[in-house]
């Protein structure tokens, strides 16, 4: 991840499928990228509340000193602001039905969240789509007058805990939207979503 200076962070996966906003209360001094964020918080969380330093090439906890990445190492998310599509999918997702069709999900082995409208409601269903008699979970999470099948992969919706405005694309792209906090993710459908609006 790239730590911009200001109080913005941004990241994308490296499958670029995946990006992340937040607006942060900290002020990052000065730019500088960490290779394996997951290492560093590791080694962080090995330290008694140290004070953070960010020097030239390295931060200081403690005595920890860890060197900084070459911004060249890393997948970086685009500097512009995102154009996002007209969405013709908009719905409120609480916290509680994302995690209750998230843990189904994890407790029947199904890889997909699939955001589905049958012409009058919109649910939330954890499936596995390459299985025509899979499991299903739904959950009601809105109307619709349209018809659509948009596929998330699980793997994808690692989301900080919240109720999320969620807006979803035709071209294949859902943007959601931390009600409670600063953050917006924008992750792209699965190619196997249709829309019959």
């Amino acid at each position: 991840i790239q730590f911009k200076e200001g109080n913005e962070l941004r990241t994308i996966s490296p499958q670029k499928n995946i990006i992340t906003k937040a607006e942060i209360s900290e002020t990052i001094p000065k730019t500088f990228a960490i290779y394996d964020l997951n290492r560093l918080l590791g080694a962080l969380s090995r330290l008694n509340d140290p004070d953070l330093s960010i020097g030239t090439d390295q931060l200081t906890a403690g005595n920890l000193k860890y060197t900084f990445a070459e911004a060249a190492m890393l997948v970086l998310p685009p500097e512009k602001k995102l154009d996002f599509p007209n969405p013709e999918i908009e719905f409120e997702m609480s916290k509680d039905d994302f995690e209750s069709c998230v843990g189904m999900a994890q407790v029947l082995s199904l890889p997909e969240l699939i955001v589905e409208g049958d012409g009058t409601k919109i649910n939330l269903v954890a499936i596995d789509t390459s299985l025509p008699s899979s499991d299903r979970f739904p959950v009601e999470v809105g109307t619709t007058d349209k018809e659509f099948k948009m596929v998330f992969k699980i793997e994808n919706m690692k989301l900080l805990s919240g109720d999320y405005r969620v807006q979803i694309s035709s071209k294949g792209i859902g943007k959601f939207d931390n009600k409670n906090s600063k953050i917006e993710y924008w992750i792209a459908t699965e190619q196997n979503s249709n829309y019959n609006g």
